[in-house]
C-alpha cells in the first residue's frame, strides 16, 4: 500500500483545504470532482450583459478568520454591503421602514415577544457543546422537538413569530418545523450565537468578495495544481473500496488507488456512494438523515440603484410568501443596481417546480410592495435554484431534524477505516458556512497525516 497516496473527494472549499495541508505535508494528492467546475455550492455566474452574480453562498463575516486569510493570501478583495439608509417591513399588511438590524417598527407587543424569546434562545444556545452537541444539557429533550414546536411555546405574538420564523429559513433553506431544536441551537452556537448569523454588519452578511466567491475557488485550485496537486473535474465516484493494503475509488471509467480517502462531498451525495465493505449503519444513516435545505436566489437588475437615491438600503423583511428577504447585492464598481432575494425552505421546494417566469413574478411583486412600481421593471431578471443542482440538492447544508443528534450525530466525524470525513457538516465552527468547510478540510487532512505517523 503506497501510504502516501490520498484522493480527495470533492473540490468545494473543503475538499481544496484538505488537499493544500496533505500537499504541505509531503503526500500524493488527487482530488475527484463530480462537477465541470471546482467551488462546490460556491458558483458565480459571468452573465452576457458583463454582470456577474454569486448564485451560491456569497458572504464573508467577523470570525470567519481561515475565509478572510485564505482572500487575502490569494489576492481577493472583500467589500462591505451596503447597508446604508432605511430597511422595509411588510408584515400583517403594515408597510413599514427602520434602521439597524432588529425592526423596532414593530408593534411594542410584537418587540416585548421578541426580546423575551432572543433572551431564552441565547440562553439555550450559550449551553450547546459544539464537540458533542449529543452531551448537551437536555440533549435528548431538545432534540426530540422542532425548532417550529419551541417558537410556538415561546413566541406568542403573530408578527414576532413571523420575523423569528423568516430569521431561522434564512440561516437554514428550511423551515423551523423541519429542524431539530438541539441542531439549530448547535448551528448557532457554532457561527457565534444567533444574532451573528442573521446581521450584515458586524454578521455573518457582512462582506462579499471581489467577482465572487467561486473564483476564489479557483485561485484555489490553481495554486494547488502548481504545487503538484491532480484536481480532475467531471470526475464523480460511484464506489469506494477497502481492501487489505490499498483503498481503491471507482469512476465510471476508470480507478485509482491510495492509502486513503478524505470524503468532503455533501452528505446526501456521499450517502448515495457504495461502500465496501459498507459503512456502519449509524454512520450510513447519518449520511442520509443531513439532506440539504432549498433556497432559490432571485436577482433583478436595474439601470441605477434607484432605492439609494429615495433613502432605502435595498433591505427588506415581510411575512407575504414566497419572497420574505431582500438585500442591495450591487459591487462597488457597477452603475447598475442589483436587488437578491430568496425563495426558501418549503416555498423554495414548492416554487423549483414553477417556471422561471413565475419566480420572477413572484419576485418583483414582492420588490414593487417593498420599493414602489419602478422595482418591477429591471432591464434583467436571473435565478437559480439549487433543489435541481445534480451534484447538490439543495443547500446550505444538510440539516437535521429531531432525533439525529442523539441517535447518530457522534459519528459525524469519525473515520471509516481508512475514510474521512470532510465538509462544512462536519466542522464544529461555522457548521454550514466556506468557513467552516476550510477547517473542517484541514481537520480531516491532520487526521489522515496523524495516521501516518508512528505510535511511540
Amino acid at each position: 500500500m503506497n501510504s502516501n497516496k490520498v484522493i480527495v473527494i470533492g473540490a468545494g472549499f473543503s475538499g481544496l483545504a484538505a488537499a493544500e495541508k496533505l500537499n504541505a505535508a509531503g503526500m500524493q494528492v488527487t482530488v475527484l470532482e463530480a462537477r465541470d467546475r471546482v467551488g462546490g455550492r460556491a458558483r458565480t455566474e459571468q452573465q452576457a450583459d458583463s454582470i456577474w452574480l454569486d448564485y451560491g453562498g456569497q458572504w464573508l463575516g467577523p470570525g470567519q478568520n481561515e475565509m478572510y486569510a485564505l482572500a487575502k493570501r490569494l489576492g481577493h478583495s472583500t467589500w462591505p454591503m451596503y447597508v446604508a439608509g432605511k430597511n422595509r417591513t411588510l408584515f400583517s399588511g403594515r408597510l413599514g421602514a427602520y434602521r439597524g438590524s432588529i425592526p423596532f417598527n414593530l408593534p411594542l407587543p410584537a418587540l416585548r415577544s421578541l426580546a423575551y424569546a432572543f433572551v431564552r434562545l441565547s440562553w439555550l444556545i450559550r449551553r450547546i457543546n459544539k464537540e458533542s452537541p449529543w452531551l448537551s444539557p437536555r440533549a435528548e429533550e431538545l432534540d426530540s422537538q422542532t425548532m417550529g414546536d419551541w417558537m410556538r411555546e415561546h413566541v406568542r405574538h403573530p408578527d414576532a413569530f413571523s420575523l423569528l420564523s423568516i430569521s431561522v429559513k434564512s440561516v437554514f433553506a428550511a423551515d423551523p418545523d423541519d429542524i431539530s431544536l438541539l441542531h439549530a441551537l448547535f448551528y448557532f452556537r457554532s457561527g457565534g450565537g444567533f444574532f451573528s448569523l442573521v446581521e450584515s454588519e458586524g454578521g455573518a452578511q457582512q462582506d462579499r468578495l471581489e467577482r465572487g466567491v467561486q473564483p476564489l475557488a479557483e485561485s484555489y485550485a490553481k495554486l494547488l495544481e502548481e504545487r503538484g496537486v491532480n484536481i480532475l473535474l467531471n470526475h464523480p465516484v460511484s464506489k469506494i473500496e477497502q481492501q487489505t493494503d490499498a483503498v481503491k475509488v471507482f469512476m465510471s471509467a476508470a480507478e485509482w488507488e491510495c492509502g486513503s480517502v478524505i470524503c468532503a462531498a455533501p452528505p446526501a451525495l456521499a450517502s448515495e456512494i457504495e461502500f465496501e465493505p459498507p459503512l456502519a449503519d449509524k454512520k450510513q444513516s447519518l449520511l442520509s438523515n443531513l439532506q440539504p435545505g432549498c433556497a432559490i436566489k432571485c436577482f433583478a437588475v436595474y439601470p441605477t440603484p434607484f432605492w439609494r437615491e429615495r433613502g432605502w438600503s435595498g433591505s427588506a423583511v415581510s411575512d407575504e410568501p414566497p419572497v420574505h428577504v431582500c438585500f442591495d447585492v450591487t459591487p462597488p464598481d457597477e452603475n447598475r443596481g442589483i436587488l437578491m432575494g430568496f425563495i426558501e425552505g418549503r416555498d423554495g421546494v414548492a416554487y423549483s417546480e414553477r417556471s422561471p417566469e413565475k419566480r420572477k413574478a413572484e419576485f418583483l411583486r414582492a420588490l414593487e410592495s417593498w420599493f414602489g412600481a419602478e422595482a418591477a421593471r429591471p432591464i434583467a431578471y436571473y435565478d437559480h435554484s439549487w433543489r435541481q443542482d445534480e451534484w447538490a440538492r439543495g443547500c446550505y447544508a444538510g440539516v437535521a431534524a429531531p432525533g439525529h443528534w442523539t441517535s447518530v450525530g457522534h459519528a459525524i466525524r469519525e473515520p471509516s477505516g481508512r475514510i474521512f470525513w470532510a465538509g462544512t457538516e462536519t466542522s464544529t465552527e461555522w457548521n454550514g458556512y466556506f468557513e467552516g468547510a476550510v477547517r473542517a478540510g484541514i481537520r480531516a487532512a491532520e487526521e489522515v497525516i496523524e495516521g501516518l505517523i508512528p505510535a511511540g
